[in-house]
């Protein structure tokens, strides 16, 4: 089976980087490629988690393609034709493969146009010192003729050179091309490794600039961004004539994806003001979620006015995929239909028939286990079996999978995380129904008096920290007491981030007095 070498999204401030495999997985399933095939999609071994390199095992050129053109977190493919930890190594490498492969390479070594092209990562390279690295691979003995735009045929060198060694694995540095020095024959490659291999595809990447939320029309603060949307449909596996399910549909920035791959949605959410778009009145009737699909020339979505905790849907097995990102308190309050009255333990007065039609009701808070154990729910009866269920979900320290409400039904397919600040994640969880559902399943639900809460049970009263009623800071922003040089006195460390309207007086001068305002008096006032 030919093996090929995939560059994947890495570094350039991106925080996705944990999500690569699951999605080349999950593409590769849709292609007959599973955990069983032999040889496997990829080894374990040649996995770097701090490296945008990987070899992968396809059966052909049109499968790789397809696979390429569907991914967001691939960059690019080639067809792998060798390794060395050096260039001039690479060369011999590459040379003994087209002497075993002869009759396979060499058409493209022969016929029509070709061209060389380098890739460094963690180092930027000029021209005349990509010249000196590809300067071996041209006594190859290519036939056809130099063609650098659009050749019928690219060839291209990657050069390892590792990322910076930051304290969590972060990126490397960008260095200006304007302060590059010219680079050694001898220093090239020092260290990390050398890539030969005749291009295959790109990914789709091309569409993140388009699908931005920058020139989205109707966006909210809870839109997810393109590329995570692209990423969590791959996940989901939607294709051409799938039905996707998006329970808090929002902005329906996640349907925009799955309808981009041909999947018929349907959404539903509990906010009527927002599905009919009265937010913002001067534009009710110009902006709504439909008018995104109409931009980018989309199937519109069905969508529902209803509550995820009393799902509206027939008891039959009809989706393909659930795609959602749930209300979990941060950005967005998690609440559900319900009376205050009856939280309380009071009689709730039922609604007069002659209201049905215009009655909005009330809402009640929603705990967070509760979102999640009716979305597993609604999940386990609602989606085909093999069909899949993708969200978010925001965590905060170690994370155990076993913490995610367990139903008999359904089965974790991967977890991936995007860190952000303060020791947050955010995690996209992909979960596979493997059997039918039947009357009486339900999820476990935790007992709140014997086992601990899970680490995503209460993430908002964690991430924003209320001041105390005196005004004085509950540990969000320390405040420390200095005593300053040549003073007795104790003074209070400013937040840095709090700008008081009196920093730019100057000591020891009174506070002018407020101009007064002019009031114009009516002439015809007596």
């Amino acid at each position: 089976m030919p093996t090929y070498l995939i560059q994947q999204a890495w570094g350039d401030g991106r925080s996705f980087e944990d999500f690569r495999l699951p999605e080349l997985e999950a593409i590769a399933d849709m292609h007959g490629i599973g955990p069983t095939s032999e040889p496997p999609l990829y080894e374990k071994k040649d996995f770097d988690p701090s490296s945008p390199f990987l070899k992968v095992n396809i059966p052909s050129d049109e499968v790789m393609k397809s696979i390429a053109e569907r991914s967001m977190m691939m960059k690019n493919v080639v067809e792998f034709w060798g390794e060395a930890a050096t260039a001039e190594e690479l060369r011999k490498v590459v040379k003994e493969y087209i002497q075993k492969n002869d009759s396979k390479v060499r058409p493209y070594m022969t016929t029509g146009t070709f061209a060389f092209k380098l890739y460094g990562f963690g180092k930027t390279y000029q021209l005349k010192d990509q010249m000196k690295v590809l300067k071996p691979f041209f006594e190859l003995g290519f036939k056809n003729k130099v063609k650098l735009k659009d050749p019928d045929h690219q060839f291209w060198v990657f050069l390892d050179h590792g990322h910076h060694d930051g304290v969590d694995n972060s990126p490397p540095k960008k260095v200006s091309r304007f302060a590059l020095r010219p680079i050694h024959p001898s220093l090239i490659c020092s260290f990390g490794q050398v890539y030969f291999g005749r291009f295959i595809a790109d990914g789709m990447r091309h569409v993140l600039k388009p699908f931005s939320l920058k020139t989205r029309p109707f966006i909210g603060p809870t839109s997810t961004v393109a590329e995570l949307a692209f990423v969590m449909a791959n996940q989901a596996q939607v294709k051409v004539g799938s039905w996707v399910l998006d329970p808090f549909v929002g902005t329906a920035s996640l349907l925009i994806a799955s309808s981009y791959f041909g999947g018929m949605c349907v959404g539903m959410d509990r906010d009527y003001c927002l599905l009919h778009s009265k937010i913002h009145k001067k534009h009710a009737e110009k902006k709504d979620l439909f008018t995104n699909f109409g931009h980018y020339g989309l199937a519109k979505p069905e969508i529902v006015c209803g509550d995820n905790a009393y799902p509206p849907w027939h008891a039959r097995e009809v989706y393909d995929a659930i795609v959602c990102d749930p209300p979990y308190g941060v950005r967005a309050g998690a609440r559900k239909s319900g009376s205050r009255r009856g939280l309380q333990g009071k009689k709730v007065n039922p609604v007069q028939t002659h209201h049905d039609k215009v009655h909005i009701p009330s809402s009640v808070p929603y705990p967070v286990e509760d979102v999640m154990a009716d979305l597993h729910d609604v999940a386990a009866k609602y989606l085909v079996v093999e069909g899949r269920l993708v969200y978010l979900l925001p965590t905060i320290g170690d994370f155990d999978p076993k913490s995610l409400p367990q139903h008999p039904c359904l089965e974790l397919v991967a977890h991936s995380k995007q860190v952000l600040s303060g020791g947050f994640y955010r995690r996209c969880i992909t979960i596979k129904k493997t059997k039918a559902w039947k009357e009486g399943m339900a999820c476990r639900r935790r007992d709140k008096n014997t086992e601990p809460p899970p680490c995503w049970e209460d993430v908002k009263s964690k991430m924003w920290v209320p001041k105390k009623k005196d005004g004085s800071d509950s540990g969000a922003t320390e405040t420390k007491k200095n005593i300053p040089q040549g003073t007795g006195e104790p003074s209070e460390q400013r937040n840095p981030l709090m700008v008081d309207n009196d920093d730019h007086r100057e000591e020891g001068k009174d506070q002018a007095p407020p101009k007064k305002r002019k009031v114009s008096k009516d002439k015809n006032s007596s």
